[in-house]
């Protein structure tokens, strides 16, 4: 088992970039997150900010992070930082005419697809909300990222889209969905399955047919049709409000590595033991939870979804120290 682990560890740790003076911006990657609205403007944030974080000195998250979210919520997600590129393309459609909210619909989704091209990740979920307008438009930007063969991750709202319709995710590998316990459910329960088996996880990967399924828990089931394993690395004794989407940001940044690296070929996975996207799930789980064990140490009962954002670049910088990474 300890051997299984360090393979793991490894593996993971070799995905991460190795910091270049000929490297240019956007080198180590450009994540999208789409979602955020005037309820909800934390979860894009910490989803968006983690992708970038997950950096300092060797230890390189993604380069820039953009945001597409409602009018509402782009100038108070902009003002938590100026590190982040804020679209306020999603529609708000309240009293607006069936007509109307169609042709926003429309143009939200294209407006988003436009930028499509120059990302090597999307996020799509946090902060969404369950306007069906928005819903809409995400799964439009979904199946114009698939089109684009872009890594997806797909998180709590996104998920109740995929619960809605399986197939808008299904036999698609380069898909990575992160439920949490209660959502895990609704997912399986979507699929005729039963959520307490031990199986559950391989389960719901196996019904769906290519996306990987990264059930956040006690332990962090990381899962495909073909293998599952658990991460039981030791976190925070507190679970707060944003960590979900903290991970949700850091398995994005793994998988930009792994489209800049050219290792994203669901072909070529088939032949790897754990695949390059299995590895990503696990290792972005590992540097969750150690950042949410520091955070819990140094504030206790006070720690927030900051704290752990703020941990993640000297955790993955303390895990990676002088190991050999990847040049992309």
């Amino acid at each position: 088992m300890e051997q299984d682990k360090d393979r793991l560890h490894d593996g993971f740790l070799s995905l991460i970039p190795k910091l270049s003076e000929e490297a240019h911006k956007g080198q180590a990657g450009k994540i999208a997150v789409v979602g955020g609205c005037r309820e909800y403007t934390g979860a894009p944030f910490f989803s968006a900010m983690s992708a970038l974080k997950a950096r300092r000195g060797w230890a390189v998250g993604s380069d820039i992070a953009h945001v597409f979210c409602t009018q509402g919520a782009a100038t108070v997600v902009k003002g938590y930082s100026p590190e982040l590129i804020v679209h306020p393309y999603l529609p708000e459609t309240e009293g607006a005419e069936p007509t109307e909210v169609d042709q926003l619909v429309a143009g939200a989704a294209r407006s988003i697809d436009a930028w499509l091209g120059a990302f090597d990740a999307v996020v799509v979920g946090p902060g969404l909300g369950r306007d069906e307008a928005l819903l809409r438009v995400a799964a439009l930007v979904m199946r114009a990222a698939f089109a684009r063969n872009l890594p997806l991750v797909v998180d709590a709202d996104g998920l109740w889209l995929v619960n809605r319709d399986p197939d808008l995710v299904r036999g698609n590998r380069r898909v990575v969905l992160t439920p949490n316990r209660v959502e895990f459910g609704r997912l399986a329960e979507a699929l005729g399955l039963n959520a307490a088996a031990p199986s559950a996880a391989r389960d719901v990967a196996a019904a769906l047919g290519g996306p990987l399924i990264l059930q956040k828990g006690r332990a962090d089931v990381v899962a495909s049709p073909n293998a599952q394993v658990e991460c039981d690395e030791p976190g925070s004794l507190r679970r707060v409000g944003g960590q979900g989407d903290c991970l949700g940001g850091c398995v994005a940044a793994f998988l930009g590595w792994i489209r800049r690296g050219k290792r994203d070929d669901p072909a070529d996975a088939e032949s790897q033991e754990p695949s390059p996207y299995l590895l990503a799930c696990y290792g972005a789980a590992t540097i969750v939870r150690r950042a949410a064990k520091a955070a819990y140490e140094a504030k206790g009962r006070a720690m927030g979804a900051p704290d752990v954002v703020d941990q993640l670049g000297p955790v993955v910088d303390e895990m990676v120290g002088d190991r050999p990474r990847a040049v992309l």
